[in-house]
């Protein structure tokens, strides 16, 4: 079994990839491409929104992307300024205001039309600010689509 390939292209420094990548040649130098990017992408968004920690800036930055909108747009959104926004986003491993959490996973779910995701972080309870946010986690391509599990423990999610 190879090494979990590190995505991070993806601005989150705790998201591997077990499989469903291939290594290639470019004229560039080395290159990944990754099966069902997309589909990865909702199942990394899924996960952050329903993790039972604050969320911290890189995760608000690629939320916002996977919004894809500006970051005067989620401001709007949240009630906020682009300046805080932008401050959120430099701060990478810094908990976001707890307020502009619960808001912002809700916006997630709610906009990403992932009912059951929303369901899940409306009946959460709020998250804590467990110190590190997530902890390493290794995404698996499968037949049914990608699927998560914590490097360390083995646990599955879904």
């Amino acid at each position: 079994m190879t090494k979990p390939y590190p995505h991070r292209a993806s601005g989150l420094d705790w998201v591997y990839l077990a499989n469903g990548f291939t290594r290639h040649k470019t004229p560039y130098g080395p290159g990944v491409s990754i099966a069902r990017a997309d589909a990865l992408h909702e199942t990394i968004a899924a996960q952050i929104v329903t993790a039972p920690w604050r969320l911290r800036g890189q995760e608000v930055r690629f939320l916002r992307a996977m919004l894809d909108v500006s970051q005067d747009g989620l401001a709007a959104a949240l009630g906020t300024t682009r300046a805080s926004i932008a401050r959120w986003e430099a701060a990478r491993g810094r908990p976001i205001p707890g307020t502009a959490d619960r808001a912002l996973r809700l916006l997630y779910a709610v906009k990403a039309a992932r009912r059951g995701v929303a369901r899940r972080v409306a009946e959460a309870p709020p998250a804590t600010d467990r110190s590190g946010g997530h902890g390493r986690v290794v995404f698996r391509a499968t037949a049914e689509g990608w699927q998560t599990r914590a490097a360390k423990t083995g646990a599955a999610a879904a």
